[in-house]
Order: structure tokens, then C-alpha cells, then sequence
């Protein structure tokens, strides 16, 4: 994928139901990058701030391509 800039937002469309974002369906997310360590399937999205218990605190999280879909606002 090439990059667009900060001008780009994942939105959750389906989870397994064991994500760390299994309950947030049709929530929008800051894209950041394309994951590299976690595997080439995942975007690394950022999260807000009332969104990081999600995460255990952490600032990011990864979603697998096949769960979301891109969108440019």
C-alpha cells in the first residue's frame, strides 16, 4: 500500500471475537503504518486516549487487513 499521509483512518468492519478490538465494529482508527514485525497482513493503527485500555495502556495497536477498510477523509 502506499502512503497517504495523515489523511487516512482504518474503520473496523469484523473481528474473530478475540481481537483486542472485538468490540469496537464501526469504530474509526488513525492509521499509522503497515506492520512489520507483527506480520504483513496488519495495519498499526493509534489509538486515542480513551481507547488505550484496549491495549493495556499501550499508545498503538495492530488490526488484520481482512478485519478493516480504509478510509480517506
Amino acid at each position: 500500500m502506499k502512503w497517504v499521509g495523515d489523511n487516512m483512518e482504518i474503520e473496523i468492519i469484523k473481528s474473530n471475537g478475540y481481537e483486542w478490538y472485538k468490540d469496537c465494529i464501526g469504530k474509526r482508527f488513525t492509521f499509522h503504518s503497515e506492520s512489520r514485525k507483527g506480520g504483513r497482513n496488519k495495519y498499526v493503527v493509534r489509538l486515542n486516549k480513551e481507547d488505550r485500555h484496549l491495549m493495556n495502556g499501550y499508545n498503538y495497536g495492530w488490526v488484520l487487513k481482512e478485519h478493516c477498510k480504509i478510509v480517506l477523509f
